[in-house]
This record gives structure tokens, sequence and C-alpha cells, in this order.
């Protein structure tokens, strides 16, 4: 029983992980319908100047995580003025290009992160460190806050995007950026606001998981491939599909640890492909998202 519990808990924080990552390829998707596939590069950049900060400077771990977060903000709003250089209000960028053009963002950040960190992996100090007892099983401390985050986060995403006008702003210009445009909403802003939260959910997610894994200069593509399962597993359903996919994934992960040998770890990393794969022919909007027409 205690290790099922064990698991459990596991699974959902490292879950709520991937739903931050997710969310990040969500908010973007639905703003501008760009696949950003260097989304996984925020959440890279995000680790390890949290550790950086903290571990080789000594900075306060909320000061660490604030200038994070400024930082990371900047580097998406780079990311998409890279991205929409040429793009005009009346003429957006091709969706094609702007996949391939984040493909090598990916790889540059990746070769950005070897040149600065070196390619050993690193792990960073903990936010709250230290474990307690729950229902029998040893739980840290750490995963506590990587779940309540990623529940935290979601609700106040969803008033943003459900209450603000800046939020219908954004879902706006996901259906028709001409049409926004000749409605007075700068595209532009939205896309730029939607690549800064992006990249703020990722350095997030980066700086609350870097102290209970080790990261290295390749885990760019990883995070990406985990938050882009979320995503997709979940639905484009704002902030609900995202949660549900990564709270799915990270259970279904863990669950199959307690498959004895080395089987459980070979279906950790076969079985959420499979399902994926299952998803995308049966329900391609995902599980959450209503069927269109």
């Amino acid at each position: 029983m205690e290790q099922f519990v064990q698991v459990v808990f596991t699974g959902l924080s490292q879950g709520g992980i991937y739903a931050l990552i997710g969310l990040g390829f969500s908010l973007v998707m639905m703003s501008t319908r760009i696949l950003n596939l260097a989304h996984g590069s925020f959440v890279l950049f995000g680790g390890f100047v949290f550790l950086s900060l903290t571990a080789s400077w000594g900075w306060a771990p909320l000061l660490a995580m604030l200038t994070v977060l400024v930082l990371m903000v900047a580097v998406g709003v780079a990311t998409e003025r890279i991205l929409n250089v040429r793009a005009r209000p009346w003429r957006p960028i091709s969706l094609d290009t702007a996949v391939l053009t984040t493909l090598a963002l990916l790889v540059v950040f990746e070769g950005v992160a070897f040149l600065l960190w070196g390619p050993d992996p690193q792990r960073a100090p903990a936010l709250h460190p230290g474990v307690f007892s729950l229902l029998g099983a040893v739980v840290v401390w750490q995963s506590v806050w990587m779940l309540v985050a990623a529940l935290a986060i979601s609700a106040g995403l969803h008033l943003f995007l459900r209450r603000t006008w800046m939020g219908r702003a954004m879902r706006a210009c996901a259906e028709s950026p001409t049409t926004a445009y000749l409605l007075g909403i700068n595209a532009r802003f939205v896309g730029s606001l939607a690549f800064a939260l992006s990249a703020a959910l990722g350095a997030f997610a980066g700086l609350l998981v870097s102290p209970v894994t080790w990261i290295d200069y390749q885990m760019g593509g990883f995070f990406m491939l985990k938050g882009m399962l979320a995503y997709l597993t979940g639905g484009e359903e704002e902030v609900a599909g995202p949660l549900v996919g990564g709270m799915l994934l990270g259970l279904v992960e863990n669950v199959l640890l307690l498959l004895p040998g080395m089987t459980g770890g070979l279906l950790k990393q076969v079985v959420p492909m499979a399902v994926l794969i299952a998803i995308l022919v049966v329900r391609p909007q995902g599980i959450l998202a209503a069927r269109r027409a």
C-alpha cells in the first residue's frame, strides 16, 4: 500500500510539471497557431539559471526564482520576434516555416546550454528540503510544491483566459489574426504576451523540477516531448486539457514502474507514445476537447 501511494503521488507531482510545460504549448497555440518546439529549452534554461544563481552564486531561492522568470520572459519575447520578424497583420508567417524555425532554435538553445553549463548533469538545491510521511509513504516536500504549483497556476490561467479582455483577445487571434487586427487587437502584442507567459511557465517548471532530477544540455528535447504529449493527450481545451493530459502521463509512467524487472522501465517509455498514437487516431482533438464538425 505504501509503495502504491508513493508511486501515485510521485506520478501526480511529475504530471504537474508535464502539465505546466503543456500549458506553455497551449498558450502559444491558442494565440498564434504556432507549435513552439523550442519550448523545452525554456524549461532547460529555467532549471540551469536557477541552479547557477542558487548553488554557484548563493542567491536566495525566492530572488533567484524571480530573476529566472524575468530573464525567461525576455527570451520568450525574443523568440516571438525572431519567428515573426517578416510577418504583417494581414500576412502572418507560414506555420510550416515557424515550426521549422522553432526546431532550429531548440538545437541552438541546447548548444548555448552546452557552452554555458557543460556536458555534465547537474542538480539544483531544493526550494523546500526534507520529507514527510503520507499513509506510510515517504514524500519529498519539493514534489508537493510541484503539484500545488501546477494546480494553482492552472486555476489562475483559467480565470485570466475567461475573465479578462486580454485572455479573450488571445483566443480571438488564434481564430483569425486578420479579423482580430480589423477589430483593433494588436496581434503582435498578443503573440509576444503568449510567448512571454509560455517561457515563464516553462522556466518555472524547470526550476521546480531541477532539484529532483538531473538536468543536462540535452534535456530540452525531452521536456519538449513530455509537454507536447500532455498537450496533445488532453486536447486544446485551454487549461483543463494540458492539466489532465500531464497528470495522466505522470501517473501512467510511474504506475508502470510497479511492474517487476526491466519491463516497467521499458513500458514507461513505450506506453505513453502508444497511447498518444491511439488518441491521435481515434480522437485527434484530445480527451477533453469538443469534437469539431
